[in-house]
């Protein structure tokens, strides 16, 4: 197929889980000799690998005439729409101005409330112009099918390359990467955990790595309970790597999530996790016991998982070794063959 003319359209171009599977896909698709333009609704980060186009600056009426005139100056062919659901009525007027351009909606989280309506009637008017629904992961892309009659399939995130662990002997803490947000993540939850596990005794510290509207409330808890020492908060990287690597286990306890990239990077590089089973997401990543440990979400459950994973050396051992084991579901190459699928989908009838 001919190079295709690419807009990316996400609500803002920062740090975060939709973030990164946005940029590991629009570097693929430049790879793949596409040309890839991406636009963000609000604030976008600087990054090396692309120029990107912030509307922040914009009136709200005006960012969708930008958008359609971005669209008719670049001949864009396809526009790729990363965003969750606006009103009713903001929707329409964008699903009506870009309507002439095909356009692909991306799924990013079983929480339906952040991309349907109430009634069907609505999401078939809302969705009328959307030509195919990308889900990242399989139980999200089954949920889609249950809700609307559209084209769809399913684009695993991936990581590109596969570093040998260099820190197997001096992992020991425990870590949070993502948004501190705990309406969504239950950093509750986690601290609550940690506190009644006791592992601070054994000088296990508990880092939380990220930004977010709720950074006050770690550093608080942590001060309440004289636990300032072990409870430590870092600012967001664009590199996880080295963190990765040398903690002792990842953990995640989400109210919901889509598909929980955290838990993808962690065991990537060679790091046990511990998770609640939030949506049948988690199963397509973590084997209970095998490579983690998938817990019910009560207190003292998720503290002996802490127990278990930090105290226990011939059960975590035996995690490390079968997470040495290939997953061949979410490599580079899984990637671009189904991005051929999905444009063969999308432009079946196009002259190439």
């Amino acid at each position: 197929m001919n190079a295709i003319k690419i807009a990316i359209l996400v609500t803002d171009f920062t740090l975060g889980g939709i973030q990164n599977y946005v940029r590991t896909n629009a570097k693929l698709l430049k790879e793949m000799k596409h040309k890839v333009s991406i636009i963000a609704i609000n604030d976008a980060h600087v990054f090396e690998d692309f120029e990107v186009i912030s509307l922040n600056k914009l009136s709200a009426y005006k960012k969708p005439l930008f958008i359609r005139q971005f669209i008719n100056d670049n001949s864009i062919d396809v526009l790729m729409d990363h965003r969750t659901k606006l009103s009713f009525i903001k929707h329409k007027i964008y699903d009506f101005l870009l309507r002439k351009t095909p356009k692909i909606q991306f799924i990013h989280s079983a929480n339906f409330n952040l991309y349907f309506y109430t009634y069907c009637l609505l999401d078939k008017l809302a969705y009328k112009h959307t030509a195919i629904f990308i889900s990242v992961s399989k139980h999200i892309n089954q949920l889609v099918n249950q809700k609307l009659n559209k084209e769809s399939d399913v684009l695993y995130h991936f990581i590109e390359q596969n570093t040998e662990n260099d820190y197997k002997n001096n992992k020991k803490d425990i870590i949070f990467v993502g948004r501190f947000e705990n309406n969504v993540k239950d950093l509750t939850f986690l601290l609550n955990a940690y506190k009644i596990s006791e592992l601070h005794l054994k000088n296990v510290a508990f880092h939380f790595i990220g930004d977010g509207n709720d950074k006050n409330l770690i550093s608080e808890f942590a001060l309440k309970n004289n636990l300032t020492n072990f409870i430590q908060l870092h600012a967001a990287e664009n590199d996880l790597e080295t963190s990765y690597k040398q903690a002792k286990v990842v953990v995640l306890a989400s109210h919901f999530e889509g598909f929980p990239l955290v838990l993808m990077e962690a065991l990537h590089y060679g790091t046990p996790v511990i998770t609640t089973p939030f949506n049948d997401s988690v199963f397509e990543l973590v084997q209970h016991n095998f490579n983690g440990i998938v817990v019910e979400k009560k207190l003292d459950s998720f503290a002996d998982a802490l127990n278990k994973m930090c105290c226990n050396d011939q059960f975590y051992n035996t995690l490390l070794q079968n997470i040495e084991k290939h997953n061949d579901l979410f490599t580079k190459d899984i990637a671009i063959k189904k991005w051929e699928t999905i444009f063969e989908k999308l432009f079946k009838n196009r002259i190439t």
